[in-house]
């Protein structure tokens, strides 16, 4: 399967592949030595459930060690965890690893107590499809922009240099993450600007009556 998708994405002339969302180390390893057989740059990231071990027993940091010595260019995580639960891993993985550190997380508060966004739950009132909020009503634990930016900018500080979200990602989040490591996009002429806020704001094109209410709100 790995020899017949990296064949087509050779024969489409592009630059690398990422190999990515596994949670076996053995498939990793597989998927790695065939990109690499394609002489094309490899990111290898894998995906943290529950605990720190792959379904076939290996650490998952110790998998990230043995895939940058196989050749990975990239190695890291995504999927499965949000910003808080995910950058513990990052840290030891930077620590471990002198190839490039991928991270990339869901925007979503998962917690130590629940992990990954398939663990989060929720009492409520209304019936959710299988008693679990993932994956259609993972709504209330949705991380905020900013949040997203500080898990961006705690990454650049420590040397991960392939950043970004995985599943839920909306396009405010992935702005707020260029923003947050210095880049400005296209989009950035959409970025709020509370200054002009009708009650919030301190412009000088805010009048003087909004300003007066701002206190009441």
């Amino acid at each position: 399967m790995f020899e017949e998708q990296v064949g087509w994405a050779v024969e489409a002339g592009v630059d690398y592949i990422i190999a990515e969302t596994l949670d076996w180390y053995g498939e990793a390893a597989l998927a790695l030595d065939v990109i690499k057989s394609a002489n094309l740059p490899a990111v290898v990231t894998l995906s943290p459930h529950r605990d720190r071990y792959l379904f076939d027993q290996v650490d998952i940091v110790e998998a990230c060690h043995r895939l940058a010595e196989q050749g990975a260019d990239v190695v890291g995580l995504n999927c499965q965890r949000g910003p808080t639960t995910m950058m513990p891993l990052v840290h030891e993985i930077r620590e471990r690893v002198s190839s490039g550190v991928a991270a990339l997380p869901v925007p979503y508060r998962t917690t130590p107590a629940e992990p990954t966004f398939q663990t989060l739950t929720e009492k409520t009132d209304a019936e959710v499809p299988g008693g679990r909020p993932f994956p259609t009503a993972l709504d209330p634990f949705v991380a905020t922009r900013y949040e997203c930016a500080a898990f961006a900018r705690e990454c650049q500080s420590i040397g991960v240099n392939y950043i970004g979200l995985c599943c839920g990602a909306e396009p405010h989040h992935i702005r707020a993450i260029a923003e947050a490591l210095g880049r400005r996009p296209e989009a950035s002429r959409y970025s709020p600007d509370m200054s002009k806020h009708a009650f919030y704001g301190d412009d000088a094109v805010i009048p003087e009556a909004y300003r007066q209410r701002q206190h009441e709100i």
